[in-house]
C-alpha cells in the first residue's frame, strides 16, 4: 500500500537529528569523549600490537635469565649481578631474529618504501609498527650483538617505568623514580636521526602522512624509543600498559595497579607461593617497624604484589651505628633515634621480574587494596627454594 507524503505526519514528541546531537554535546559530552577514547585505545593497540609482542619476547627471555640467576645464587652462592652475558645476548638475539623473520614472512609488503627522490620516500600502504620494525631490523645480525644489548636495556627501562608509575601511593616520588628510565629513552632517541616523513594514499584516495625509520640508517632500539615516546606523549592518558609479574608479557590493563596479564598467570603465582610458603624452605623472621634499620642483606621478602624476592642491599642511613647520647634520658633518646633511622630505610629487593626499591612505607604501612604486609624470611633449605621458584 502506498501512502502520499502529505498523509504522513511525525508525532509531536519526535526530536530532530540536529536537536538530538546538540543535546548530547551539551549534556553528555563526557560520555561522548569516553566513547572516542575507547575507539582510539582499540585502534592504537591494534596498530602497536607488533611492538608489544617484540618487547614481550625480550622481557620473557630476560625473566628466564633472572630466575636462573637467583637459582644459581641459591645453589652455588654465585651472583652474576646485572652484567649481561654473551649467552644471554645470543638467546635474545636469536628470539628477536626469529620474531622478525616470521613477521616478514607474514607481511605482504616487506619492501613498503620506495625512493621517489634523493631523500624522499613514498609508501603504498598505511604505516604500522610492523613496517617500522621490519625496516629497523636490517641492523640486526648475529656477528655483533650490541643491538641485542641495547634492546634489552630499553626493554628493562620500559618495564621499570611502567612498574614505577603503577605503584600505589608513590605519586609524590614518581618524578624522581622515573628519571632513570626516561634518561635511557632519551639516550636511544639521540642514537639515530629523526624519522623520515612519508606519505601514501588511503582507500578513499586521500593522501596520508606518517613517520618511518630511515632504511639507510636502521636502528631497532631507536625505533622502539620513538614508539615509547609517541605512546607517552599521545596515548598514555587513555591506554594503560603493564608487564605481567609472572610471564613477562606486556599487556593493556583496566586498572593501573593490575599485576598479571591473565587469571592463568595470577592463579599460577598464587599456587607457587602457597606451595613455597608451605614447604618449610623459609622460616619467618619478625621485623618490628622500629627495628627496620637492622634488616640485613640476604633475607627474603614475600610481597603481596611482587612475590618472593631477595634483599640485595639496604640503603638510606639504615644499618649505621647509633651514636651515644649522654644524660639520664639516653635510652629513650636512643630508641627515638633508632626509630628515626628505621623510617629512612630503603631496601633493594631482587624479585623474579627485576629489582625494586622499597621504602619504610612500602614495608610497614598498609597500602590501599592490599590486605597483607610484606613478610621477611630466612632460608632454611636453599635447594627446595630454588626448585620452587
Amino acid at each position: 500500500m502506498d501512502f502520499e507524503e502529505d498523509h504522513f505526519e511525525l508525532p509531536d514528541d519526535v526530536i530532530s537529528k540536529d536537536d538530538a546531537l546538540s543535546y548530547v554535546c551539551e549534556n553528555e559530552w563526557e560520555n561522548v569523549e569516553e566513547v572516542f577514547r575507547d575507539l582510539e585505545r582499540e585502534e592504537w593497540l591494534k596498530t602497536s600490537k607488533t611492538c608489544l609482542e617484540l618487547l614481550s619476547v625480550i622481557s620473557q627471555k630476560d625473566r628466564a635469565h633472572m630466575r636462573g640467576g637467583i637459582k644459581k645464587w641459591l645453589r652455588k652462592k654465585q651472583n652474576d649481578g646485572d652484567d649481561v652475558t654473551e649467552e644471554q645476548l645470543f638467546a635474545i638475539a636469536a628470539d628477536v631474529c626469529g620474531f622478525v623473520e616470521e613477521l616478514a614472512n607474514s607481511s605482504n609488503n616487506s619492501k613498503f618504501l620506495r625512493a621517489v627522490g634523493l631523500d624522499a620516500y613514498a609508501r603504498m600502504h598505511r604505516l604500522t609498527a610492523a613496517h617500522g620494525i621490519l625496516v629497523s631490523a636490517n641492523s640486526c645480525g648475529l656477528d655483533d650483538l650490541q643491538w641485542a644489548k641495547d634492546l634489552l636495556a630499553i626493554t628493562r627501562a620500559f618495564c621499570d617505568f611502567l612498574s614505577e608509575i603503577s605503584d600505589p601511593g608513590q605519586e609524590p616520588f614518581v618524578q624522581f623514580r622515573i628519571r632513570g628510565p626516561i634518561e635511557v629513552f632519551n639516550k636511544y632517541l639521540r642514537a639515530a636521526p629523526a624519522q623520515l616523513l612519508v606519505h601514501w594514499r588511503d582507500q578513499d584516495g586521500d593522501v596520508s602522512f606518517g613517520r618511518s625509520p630511515d632504511p639507510e640508517l636502521p636502528n631497532l632500539s631507536s625505533f622502539i624509543a620513538n614508539w615509547i615516546a609517541e605512546y607517552l606523549t599521545k596515548t598514555y592518558p587513555y591506554v594503560s600498559l603493564g608487564v605481567c609479574a609472572e610471564c613477562g608479557r606486556f599487556f593493556s590493563r583496566e586498572r593501573r595497579d593490575k599485576t598479571f596479564c591473565s587469571k592463568t598467570c595470577q592463579n599460577r603465582v598464587a599456587y607457587k607461593r602457597k606451595k613455597l610458603l608451605e614447604s618449610n624452605a623459609l622460616t619467618p623472621v619478625n621485623v618490628a617497624p622500629d627495628d627496620a634499620c637492622d634488616i640485613a642483606k640476604g633475607l627474603w621478602l614475600h610481597h603481596p604484589r611482587f612475590g618472593i624476592g631477595l634483599v640485595e642491599a639496604v640503603g638510606g642511613r639504615a644499618g649505621g651505628p647509633v651514636r651515644s647520647l649522654p644524660g639520664s634520658t639516653q635510652d629513650a633518646q636512643v630508641v627515638q633515634y633508632r626509630s628515626m633511622l628505621s623510617r629512612m630505610t630503603v631496601l633493594q629487593v631482587r624479585f623474579l621480574h627485576g629489582a625494586r626499591l622499597l621504602r619504610f612505607a612500602d614495608l610497614f604501612e598498609g597500602q590501599k587494596k592490599e590486605e597483607q604486609l610484606p613478610q621477611f624470611y630466612e632460608v632454611k633449605s636453599e635447594e627446595t627454594l630454588a626448585e620452587l621458584l
